[in-house]
């Protein structure tokens, strides 16, 4: 991945358990232009007193578009929900 750049993904939206579900990604790069992303072109590198390196996030994260706002849970809570009412009340359903 190229310094200071941050993929685009799009997916749906799951608003009961607040879930993203990526369904692609586009190709895209985008710069978040932030000064304290060590990542981005924009960073600027103020080392302290002491400091040898720099502190700033390394980390990228990706910059996530909404093609669908869905009411509720994905499909990965809803078979946990089923797998949970199925061990507490010992029934298969």
């Amino acid at each position: 991945m190229d310094a200071g750049n941050r993929p685009s993904s799009f997916g749906n939206y799951h608003r009961k358990c607040e879930h993203y579900v990526k369904m692609y990604e586009s190709g895209n790069k985008t710069d978040c232009g932030s000064p304290s992303c060590a990542l981005s072109k924009a960073h600027k590198h103020r080392p302290g007193p002491g400091q040898r390196s720099c502190t700033c996030v390394r980390i990228p994260r990706e910059c996530r578009r909404v093609l669908s706002l869905i009411h509720d849970r994905c499909d990965a809570c809803t078979r946990a929900a089923w797998a949970t009412l199925e061990r507490e009340s010992s029934r298969v359903w």
